[in-house]
C-alpha cells in the first residue's frame, strides 16, 4: 500500500510540473516571446523581467510542486479509507450538479487563499511560511503563478483534501476545477492587462481580480491579498486604493468594454438581437 502511495504520489508530481511547464510555458511564449512587439501597449510595466529573475521564478514553481507529491500520498490513503467524497457515476448527482458546483468551489478557495495570504503577511507567520519568497518577484512573469517556498505551497494546497473530504465532486469536476483555477493564476501573474477597460468598475465584474490587482500586491504587499476575487479585501479595507485609477491606466488600449450595470447590459443584448433579425 504504501508503495502504491509513492507512486501515485510521483505521478501527480510529474503531471504537476508538466502542466506548470507547459501551460506557462505555452502563454510565456505567445505574450512574451512571438507577440512581444504587438502586445507591448498591454504590460503594466513597461520593463521586462531579467532573465536571471525568470529563472528563480521557474526555480521555485518547479521546487514547489513536490507538494503535489505529497498531495497525491495524502489522497491514497484518505480515498482508501473512504474518506474522500470523489463519485465517479456522474448520474449519482447529476450534470448540473457538477457544473453549478465549480463556481461555489471557487468562492470557497478564494476565502481559504485571502486568509492564509493575509496572516502570511503577519510578523509572525510571514517569517515562519517564507512568503518573502514570492516577494522577490516585483515586475512578475506567467512563471511567477508558482513561484512560492513549499512551506507556504503547502499551507495553499492543504484545502484541496479539506474540500474533497466535505463535497462531493466527480473527478470530470475536479480537472475543470484545477484548469480553471491554473489558468486564472497565470493570467493574474501574467504582468499584462488584456481584460476590458471598464472591468473593474462594472458591476458585473468589478468583484473579479485581474492582473493589476495581482501587480499592486507585488509592488506593496498591504494591499490585495485575494486570489480570484477582492470581495474580502473590500470587506476589510485592504483594497488597493488606487485600484480603479490604476487598472484605468494599464488597460486603456484595449477597445473592448463591458455593460456597466444590469440595464445597460440588457439593452446591449437587446441590440445585439435586433442585428441577426431576419
Amino acid at each position: 500500500m504504501i508503495m502504491e502511495a509513492l507512486l501515485v504520489g510521483v505521478i501527480l508530481f510529474i503531471a504537476s510540473c508538466l502542466r506548470y511547464l507547459l501551460m506557462v510555458g505555452a502563454y510565456y511564449g505567445v505574450v512574451y516571446v512571438f507577440f512581444k512587439e504587438q502586445l507591448h501597449k498591454f504590460k503594466i510595466n513597461k520593463e521586462f523581467p531579467e532573465y536571471n529573475m525568470i529563472k528563480q521564478e521557474i526555480y521555485w514553481g518547479l521546487v514547489n510542486n513536490i507538494n503535489f507529491f505529497l498531495l497525491g500520498v495524502a489522497l491514497y490513503f484518505l480515498y482508501q479509507n473512504g474518506m474522500l467524497k470523489i463519485y465517479t457515476d456522474i448520474n449519482e448527482y447529476g450534470w448540473f450538479y457538477a457544473i453549478a458546483i465549480i463556481p461555489v468551489l471557487l468562492v470557497l478557495h478564494d476565502a481559504y487563499f485571502f486568509w492564509s495570504h493575509y496572516l502570511m503577511h503577519r510578523p509572525w507567520f510571514r517569517k515562519y511560511s517564507h512568503h518573502h519568497i514570492h516577494h522577490m518577484f516585483h515586475n512578475v512573469s506567467p512563471w511567477a503563478a508558482f513561484s512560492v517556498h513549499p512551506v507556504e505551497g503547502f499551507i495553499e494546497v492543504l484545502v484541496r483534501p479539506i474540500i474533497l473530504m466535505l463535497i462531493p465532486l466527480h473527478p470530470y469536476t475536479i480537472a475543470v476545477f484545477a484548469i480553471i483555477t491554473f489558468t486564472l493564476n497565470i493570467i493574474g501573474h501574467s504582468g499584462y492587462e488584456f481584460f476590458p477597460k471598464n472591468y473593474a468598475t462594472s458591476e458585473f465584474t468589478k468583484i473579479k481580480s485581474c492582473a493589476t490587482f495581482h501587480y499592486q500586491h507585488h509592488k506593496n504587499g498591504n494591499y490585495n491579498f485575494g486570489l480570484f476575487l477582492n470581495v474580502w479585501d473590500r470587506l476589510m479595507g485592504t483594497l488597493h486604493p488606487d485600484y480603479e485609477k490604476d487598472f484605468e491606466e494599464s488597460s486603456k488600449h484595449n477597445p473592448i468594454e463591458i455593460p456597466m450595470n444590469t440595464k445597460s447590459g440588457l439593452h446591449s443584448l437587446s441590440n445585439l438581437f435586433k442585428t441577426f433579425r431576419w
